[in-house]
């Protein structure tokens, strides 16, 4: 798999390390700040670097309709562990498919 596609959670090597802060780059701003804080950091020029590629949440999901039921599964096996870990919500990004969720992970995927 080509490294930028895969899921940070393995990337990262989660199970591996402790880690004491993970931030988020739609969050930079803020997330940067706390921890320049944490390190007593004053003298650090934080350039504004939220909303990296100008895609709105609608613009995702617009995206995503077009992408089959399989495909969509697949999706969900390979990154849920950086979902889960990085607190993000399938369904806020894949609308309409709730049935879809509920049987995912019984649908046969090739």
């Amino acid at each position: 798999m080509n490294y930028h596609w895969q899921p940070y959670s393995t990337i990262c090597q989660v199970c591996k390390f402790q880690y004491n802060f993970v931030g988020k780059y739609e969050s930079f701003n803020e997330d940067f700040s706390r921890f320049l804080k944490h390190f007593n950091i004053t003298n650090w020029n934080i350039e504004k670097r939220n909303g990296p590629s100008g895609l709105q949440k609608w613009d995702y999901q617009k995206y995503y309709t077009t992408l089959s039921d399989d495909l969509i599964c697949q999706l969900i096996r390979l990154y849920n562990d950086d979902f889960r870990l990085f607190k993000y919500k399938v369904h806020d990004y894949i609308v309409n498919r709730t049935s879809l969720f509920q049987n995912c992970y019984f649908l046969k995927t090739s």
